[in-house]
C-alpha cells in the first residue's frame, strides 16, 4: 500500500489535526513507492506515518525532500548494502551445509543431495 491524499486526509481527519504542507510533501515522497522488494501493508504505512508525525512535532525529523537523483542514489546504496548483506548470508549458509556434509560424511551418512552429486559426477 502506498499513500494518497485520501490517506493524509484521514490521518487528519482521525486525529483532528493540520499537517503541514512540509511534512506532506515528505510523507508523499517517502511513502509514494513500496519499499523495495517489500510493500507496506496498511497497518504499517499508517504506523510510519504517525511516527514521522510525532517526530516531526518533536523536531526531530528533517522534512527536507531529495530531488529524484538523490532519492534515486540513496536507493542504489540501500540495494547494494542489501546485495552485501545477502551475499554475506549466503556464503555464511554455504558454510554450514559444507559442515553438515562433513558430519554426515564422518558418520557414513549421505543426504539425496550428496548422493545426486555423487552419482552426476560418476556419469562424467
Amino acid at each position: 500500500m502506498t499513500i494518497s491524499k485520501e490517506v493524509i486526509q484521514n490521518i487528519e481527519k482521525g486525529r483532528r489535526i493540520i499537517i503541514s504542507d512540509d511534512l506532506k510533501q515528505y510523507l508523499m515522497a517517502t511513502y509514494s513507492d513500496d519499499p523495495f522488494p517489500h510493500e507496506y501493508s496498511e497497518q504499517d504505512l499508517y504506523t510510519n506515518i504517525y511516527r514521522d508525525i510525532h517526530a516531526y512535532e518533536t523536531g526531530k525529523l528533517d522534512v527536507t525532500t531529495k530531488s529524484p537523483s538523490e532519492r534515486r542514489q540513496q536507493e542504489c546504496e540501500n540495494l547494494k548494502a542489501l546485495y552485501i548483506e545477502k551475499r554475506q548470508e549466503v556464503r555464511n549458509l554455504r558454510l554450514y551445509v559444507d559442515e553438515l556434509e562433513r558430519i554426515l560424511l564422518e558418520n557414513n551418512i549421505e543426504s539425496d543431495k550428496m548422493k545426486e552429486d555423487r552419482i552426476s559426477l560418476l556419469s562424467i
